[in-house]
């Protein structure tokens, strides 16, 4: 795939206006594949309330989290019907090869990350953290790098501010710790506040090709 991976923030889901300005800034794009990732937003501050509050192990938290990724991600692919959902990645290399919007649900991806590596990547990669370090930023990162994406869009309620690369980013809390390391092999990071008119944008990373 040389496409983008989009990664949609989920506070971005109490948005009324959502659905088109989603579809206003994709008309605005390249014309190219596009993969949304879609964030937990409060659904998943559910899991980090009960995690502070219950005993709750970290990886168990993570792994509830990302089924709520499955749940966020039907609920966009419901409100946005010329979106597919898909929930296997076999499933998204056939379907990303087509000029459309999917919308991916991670779960299985994540749980046979190992597998997938070993195929793509040759072993050059660890699979992702099972903790709090990884959220659906990193999440996406890494579906761009196993996809070969072109570029990788963080579509989120606020721009960085005074940062300039991932690590920053990260150190801002803009993204999750884990980012830097999940992102560093992309060529392109983009980061765009869907709330504001003209939708303004900021580049994290852009490697000359």
């Amino acid at each position: 795939m040389r496409g983008r991976v989009i990664k949609l923030g989920g506070s971005l889901l109490d948005n009324t206006n959502l659905v088109p300005r989603l579809r206003a800034w994709l008309a605005a794009q390249p014309s190219m594949p596009n993969v949304l990732v879609v964030g937990g937003g409060r659904l998943a501050d559910a899991i980090r309330d009960a995690f502070a509050m219950h005993t709750l192990g970290e990886e168990a938290a993570h792994w509830l989290c990302i089924r709520l990724l499955g749940v966020t991600a039907e609920l966009v692919a419901r409100i946005l019907p010329e979106a597919v959902l898909r929930k296997r990645y076999d499933e998204l290399i056939e379907e990303s090869q087509a000029a459309r919007l999917v919308v991916f649900e991670p779960e299985q991806f994540l749980r046979e990350e190992a597998s997938v590596l070993a195929s793509v990547c040759a072993n050059r990669l660890a699979p992702l953290p099972h903790t709090w370090d990884v959220t659906s930023d990193s999440i996406a990162a890494r579906l761009a790098e196993v996809l070969n994406a072109e570029e990788l869009v963080l579509l989120k309620s606020a721009l960085p501010s005074g940062v300039s690369t991932p690590k920053q980013a990260a150190a801002a809390h803009y993204v999750d710790r884990y980012f830097p390391i999940a992102a560093a092999c992309l060529p392109r990071i983009r980061c765009v506040n869907l709330r504001v008119d003209g939708f303004p944008e900021a580049t994290l990373k852009e490697i000359d090709t």
